[in-house]
């Protein structure tokens, strides 16, 4: 491969171009570790590695942060893992974090969400104040359970039923 006339001696524009097997090359050489499988993530490492030689690498105080950050994440996930210990396990990794929408939970029983979706009116009741909802004569444990069976695709099921909005991006007049 041609050298560019940088120090880092990588072209950074012909990365991705460059096939898997000269990426692997350059990865040999340049980082010495096993590289990554996928294509993609050896062109982001390659050309990081590139502009830290040539722009210099995180400085100190920005290490100690991303350090601080990783420490943090890894303790709050050991945590909920002790916590759970002698419960029975979770149906899925994300149920574990998953925490009922205040705004759910707001609703009285009895009340009916009603929305209309590509020209027909879907009717939910609101049962055991916002802790469960019935749709077409079946329970589900969340809002977002009955919007997806609506649309087939996943949604914030308090968004779809107009309880929330989006926030607007900073800078934008509402």
């Amino acid at each position: 491969m041609k050298a560019s006339s940088h120090p880092g001696g990588l072209d950074l524009a012909r990365l991705p171009r460059m096939s898997v097997d000269e990426l692997r090359r350059l990865w040999a050489e340049h980082i010495g570790r096993s590289p990554p499988p996928q294509k993609r993530i050896l062109v982001r490492e390659l050309a990081w590695r590139v502009q830290e030689r040539l722009y210099g690498g995180f400085d100190h105080e920005t290490r100690r942060l991303l350090q601080a950050a990783m420490r943090d994440g890894l303790a709050s996930i050991k945590g909920r893992g002790e916590a759970r210990q002698g419960a029975s396990p979770p149906e899925s990794p994300r149920r574990a974090t998953r925490r009922r929408s205040p705004v759910a939970r707001a609703l009285p029983s009895a009340s009916k969400l009603i929305r209309t979706w590509r020209g027909r009116a879907h009717e939910v009741d609101v049962l055991d104040g916002g802790r469960s909802f019935q749709y077409e004569g079946r329970t589900f444990k969340s809002l977002s359970e009955i919007a997806k069976l609506i649309t087939g695709t996943h949604w914030s099921g308090p968004r779809f039923f107009g309880l929330i909005s989006r926030a607007k991006s900073p800078g934008t007049e509402g």
